[in-house]
């Protein structure tokens, strides 16, 4: 069996320009991987062949400091027998363009979901100065448990450098922006430019610039603009089009600053005519936005494991036509009641900007407000950290929600028994602590998880999964199983936030509170407290549960509370950057154990 490194080479996967994919296998820690190995190219010689080399090494380790759900995973980069390979996340799944060949075109409902999880991993990379540079259905793979993956940033590279092979223009030219085919730099908007024309062939199964050969689909893309969706697909929403179209404009600084943007527009426009979508210029310059998780919702099929292989990469043709043409806790204040709005007057909510809105519309319950009284909560000082807990009496509630994402569904009734919970988020002057009195503390990389002293009252972030588990071990708790979060979150009546059925932003840290500034102070919205006042629990950061990702209903009995480093762990309540649907009690997402994110930190919980 060939073998590189530690790594061994099973079967092929596919190939591009940049190089061969294979799946493997990593006998040290027993997984499938994916190993992509740079292709060789005949004639070159040994200065472009080395430049060549230095380059995939480069964007390897770029696109190596992405850990987000929506993107494949870089794990491992190195060179054996002469060889340069890195070492991906296997995802068992299919990607879009095979999904294309049968189909002509998706579902709206699918189309949305899948912009808004692609929306949210370009996003993601932009802020961390990545472009992708190829967005196309091939580098998007649909999951077997109905996730998207974006794989390939194989040509991405540094937004503030680059190592260009002059013979090489990145891209795949259906999907690529003006600027690119004409060899100007490109950033985050051309990237919105290829999601604009995913999304315009998603939507009506039709290339927005087609053609049977380069120089055609080149002149369209610098000259022509799509044809409209009234022609291609009559029936889908008027609305679409001028998002469709913005995010396309010949012109970067016409187009949307933030993907996010488009998939916010999009869903406003799915169930509102053209003239109430409100898409207005963008103003020039790119905005990198966090990312927006989200969750799809539509049938399971089986799919084959695949993993596409390289970016395609033009030849300098391309631009040859192209140019003609995110302590000690701080005191928390008593709990107060926000004024309730007159009868029959919806009391309006603080805004700010667009870019601040909801991606969606607040869930609609039929169940009166103000909520029932809930079994009064107990508040203890009882651990090495010293942080305030609360005991949550044992009972029986209604887990999950029959209007929310698919994988809240089914809404079961569960029972636990009596346990506590942390009132906030673990900061970062209680694992500062950590760092420095335990083993495990000492031996930690804190380049990318220490503890920022400069805001020791904060939520700790950038913490791996076991790492808050043995934190948790460290000062006698555990981390709270999925169930026993959402119990101390939404009490015993089923209500959608903590403090009741409607939203309201200012109980929150939210993207209505302001979303470009970050998580707040533990505690600092007393009024959004739980029934058992347990505070944060919607927004300011996700939240390292226990429980291992698995589908509905829940059941302790099925392994997804054993501790296991192999596999996605739920993460709860939404952070500081998303909108209502996504800060209720029920959402879910999850998160390889491995990664560490500025969004998501976490609470402990103890048994009684």
């Amino acid at each position: 069996m060939q073998c590189l490194g530690r790594y061994q080479l099973l079967e092929e996967l596919g190939r591009g320009a940049m190089g061969v994919v294979y799946k493997g296998h990593d006998p040290s820690i027993d997984r499938p991987v994916a190993l992509k190995l740079l292709a060789g190219e005949p004639g070159l010689q040994e200065p472009e062949r080395e430049q060549r080399r230095k380059r995939f090494l480069r964007e390897a380790r770029a696109a190596g400091r992405l850990t987000h759900p929506s993107i494949v995973t870089i794990y491992d980069v190195g060179e054996d027998q002469d060889q340069a390979f890195l070492v991906m996340e296997y995802v068992e799944g299919e990607p879009l363009d095979r999904i294309l060949r049968r189909v002509r075109a998706l579902p709206l409902s699918r189309v949305l979901d899948i912009a808004d999880q692609v929306a949210g991993a370009l996003d993601y990379a932009h802020a961390h100065g990545i472009i992708h540079r190829d967005v196309k259905p091939a580098n998007i793979l649909l999951s077997p448990d109905d996730r998207v993956k974006v794989t390939d940033f194989g040509i991405a590279r540094l937004a503030d450098g680059e190592l260009t092979l002059t013979q090489h223009t990145p891209g795949t030219p259906s999907y690529m922006a003006p600027e690119q085919v004409a060899g100007h730099p490109a950033d985050g908007r051309s990237d919105l430019f290829a999601l604009g024309a995913l999304l315009y062939e998603l939507l009506t199964g039709a290339r927005a610039f087609p053609g049977e050969n380069l120089a055609t689909i080149v002149h369209r893309i610098v000259n022509e603009e799509p044809r409209p969706l009234a022609e291609v697909a009559p029936g889908l929403p008027l609305g679409l089009e001028p998002c469709l179209k913005r995010a396309m404009a010949k012109d970067p600084t016409q187009r949307y600053p933030r993907a996010v943007d488009l998939a916010r527009d999009l869903r406003r426009a799915a169930s509102a005519p053209a003239e109430a979508v409100g898409v207005r210029t963008a103003p020039s310059g790119p905005a990198p936005a966090p990312p927006t998780l989200r969750l799809p919702a539509r049938p399971a099929r089986r799919r084959r494991g695949w993993l596409m292989a390289g970016g395609a990469a033009l030849a300098v043709f391309v631009i040859f036509l192209a140019l003609l043409g995110r302590a000690t806790h701080p005191p928390i204040p008593a709990r107060a009641s926000a004024p309730a709005a007159p009868a029959g007057r919806q009391e309006p909510q603080r805004k700010t900007d667009d870019a601040r809105e909801s991606v969606r519309p607040a869930p609609v319950r039929p169940r009166p407000e103000p909520e029932r009284a809930q079994p009064p909560a107990i508040k203890a000082r009882r651990n090495p950290d010293g942080a305030p807990m609360v005991e949550i009496p044992g009972g029986t509630f209604l887990m999950g929600d029959t209007h929310g994402d698919r994988d809240e569904q089914p809404a079961q009734r569960v029972t636990l028994a009596p346990y506590r919970i942390d009132q906030t988020e673990v900061t970062n002057a209680e694992f500062a602590r950590f760092l420095r009195g335990s083993k495990e503390g000492k031996i930690l990389d804190e380049g990318s998880r220490r503890a920022d002293a400069r805001k020791p009252t904060y939520p700790v972030v950038n913490i791996p999964w076991g790492v808050a588990v043995k934190y948790c071990q460290w000062v006698g708790k555990r981390l709270p199983t999925e169930a026993e979060w959402e119990f101390a979150a939404r009490g015993t009546d089923g209500r959608s936030y903590p403090w009741g059925n409607t939203w309201e932003g200012t109980r929150a840290r939210s993207a209505e509170d302001g979303h470009d500034r970050g998580p707040a102070a533990v505690g600092s919205y007393p009024t959004g407290a739980s029934p058992f006042d347990v505070l944060d629990m919607a927004g300011n950061v996700w939240e390292w549960v226990n429980s291992t990702y698995a589908k509905y209903p829940y059941l302790a009995t099925d392994g997804r509370e054993q501790l296991r480093p192999d596999r996605p762990h739920v993460i709860r309540g939404g952070s500081w950057y998303q909108s209502p649907w996504d800060l209720r009690t029920t959402k879910r997402d999850f998160a390889e154990p491995g990664h560490h994110s500025p969004y998501i930190g976490f609470r402990c919980a103890a048994d009684l």
